[in-house]
């Protein structure tokens, strides 16, 4: 059903309706988290918007398409890259997306191939690693890895949302060239581990942007005066009741571009 009305002004008008349940929800339910899922539905905001016209967007784990409705309704001028592992999902965003790109593979620290865990109830959960929990039902596939350097035109791109379920660092570390030449924004998922998490930890992630200089925001920290999170910050917002579970890495000299232009998309009217 997702499927179906995604890139729709209906699916548009479900998904917005969604939010706004899920936070009222939230909020009586579990009010300590109501702060995490609002920074989730912001980031979201922010990812599908920022992108500078005739740019390119990439959608690493792309899914069913929903972000890249909604990056395209903003503006059709941005150029989409869409990823995705999972062959069923390759062929579904074809078809709904006539003008992106997609391309079928999982994006990793080097070019080779691999096995690919499919969550058979959960597919947005599908993963490199494979399931921990005994009760989750999977299908094992083998997938194309590709460095993302490999795969974008990595002097255009402006902005990138990556979605791998803790495969995050292999991503970044295959995007070396993307990020120093065009030096976009990328908003990326860092949840608590469970289980297997790439074999990568949460120091290594925040290490591997500092090193490009880029700085960790918390989504409702960007359109504001911040320099970003220290490793010690980055930790600590993963505890419960975490701050977010979706980040923004941000190039230390773009840095008041991009609050700038948050500023514009949230409407956050500062004088300084």
């Amino acid at each position: 059903m997702k499927r179906f009305f995604v890139n729709s002004i209906l699916g548009h008008f479900a998904l917005a309706a969604r939010d706004k349940f899920g936070l009222l929800r939230t909020a009586l339910s579990q009010p300590e988290s109501v702060g995490t899922l609002a920074n989730d539905q912001l980031a979201t905001m922010l990812i599908t918007r920022i992108c500078q016209p005739g740019k390119t967007f990439v959608d690493v784990g792309a899914h069913i398409g929903s972000v890249i409705s909604e990056v395209l309704r903003h503006d059709r001028r941005i150029r989409v890259i869409a990823i995705e592992a999972i062959p069923e999902k390759v062929a579904h965003l074809r078809r709904k997306f006539r003008n992106v790109e997609v391309v079928e593979c999982a994006v990793g620290e080097s070019a080779g191939d691999a096995p690919f865990f499919v969550n058979k109830s959960q597919s947005a959960y599908s993963s490199l690693s494979r399931p921990s929990g005994a009760s989750i039902a999977f299908r094992e596939i083998r997938v194309r890895i590709e460095r993302l350097d490999g795969i974008v035109p990595w002097h255009e791109v402006d902005a990138i949302k990556i979605d791998v379920e803790g495969a995050e660092l292999g991503v970044i570390r295959g995007s070396e060239k993307t990020l120093s030449e065009s030096r976009p924004s990328v908003m990326f998922e860092s949840a608590p581990i469970h289980g297997n998490d790439g074999g990568y930890t949460k120091e290594d992630l925040w290490n591997q942007f500092s090193k490009q200089s880029y700085s960790i925001l918390v989504p409702n920290r960007v359109a504001h005066n911040d320099d970003g999170l220290s490793l010690e910050g980055f930790l600590e917002s993963h505890l419960y009741p975490r701050r977010s579970t979706n980040y923004f890495a941000i190039p230390n000299e773009r840095r008041v571009e991009i609050r700038d232009h948050a500023r514009r998309i949230i409407g956050v009217k500062v004088t300084n």
